[in-house]
């Protein structure tokens, strides 16, 4: 189906100057890396607020057409498909968030010192906050109950990183160090563009996150 024919043409105002196919394929990558890489990754909210604008503007044109239509029904299927698209990738960070709460806090807590760009957005920030607070009420409103019990501290839950992962390199890279999680990282391999691989998630968790590889 061609999104950009008839009353479906995407927006020109946007400040990147992305196509809707670009955005969808952007964001289409995204939920993928997010959804095999076992850490929580850099938010794309711009790219989220984005599709979400297009899929605003293209719902506003579906109300144009007549419901006799049988056009309507086929675009509100791809629109149904986009929203899914970003509610998908959306679950994800959640999931992950609530998983590895107080590992995923205490990473952004390093990287607000460092002055690094942060892997939160201001919402997901606030709920994570929020859900680390709240189980440590509810900890605490248990323990109430056990007074005998020794005050031990929780213990992290941290994602593996050493997870093995498929991906697909989308340049030329020379030099990737397997890391298997020994500490010895002597061995090298070269990416070629479009070549695919199964590797150790940390070996390429800077490339998964600098764009140079996706996830699959």
């Amino acid at each position: 189906m061609d999104l950009n024919s008839e009353n479906f043409a995407f927006e020109e105002d946007d400040e990147d100057g992305l196509s809707l196919e670009q955005v969808i394929q952007l964001t289409e990558e995204a939920w993928l890396n997010e959804k095999f890489a076992p850490e929580i990754l850099p938010h794309k909210s711009e790219i989220v607020d984005l599709l979400l604008g297009q899929i605003s503007y293209m719902e506003e044109r579906l109300q144009q057409l007549q419901s006799t239509d049988f056009k309507k029904a086929i675009h509100q299927m791809e629109v149904d498909r986009l929203r899914f698209l970003v509610t998908s990738y959306l679950r994800l960070r959640l999931e992950k968030i609530e998983t590895f709460c107080t590992h995923t806090l205490q990473q952004e807590r390093h990287r607000a010192d460092k002055g690094e760009d942060m892997y939160l957005s201001q919402n997901e920030l606030e709920f994570a906050q929020e859900h680390e607070q709240n189980m440590k009420d509810h900890l605490e409103s248990v323990m109430s109950f056990c007074p005998n019990v020794m005050d031990t501290e929780t213990p992290e839950v941290c994602p593996n990183v050493h997870s093995m992962v498929f991906l697909k390199s989308k340049r030329d890279i020379e030099g990737v160090a397997i890391d298997d999680g020994d500490g010895d990282n002597n061995d090298l391999i070269d990416l070629t563009s479009g070549s695919q691989i199964l590797i150790s998630y940390n070996s390429v968790a800077r490339l998964v996150k600098d764009g140079d590889v996706h996830l699959i």
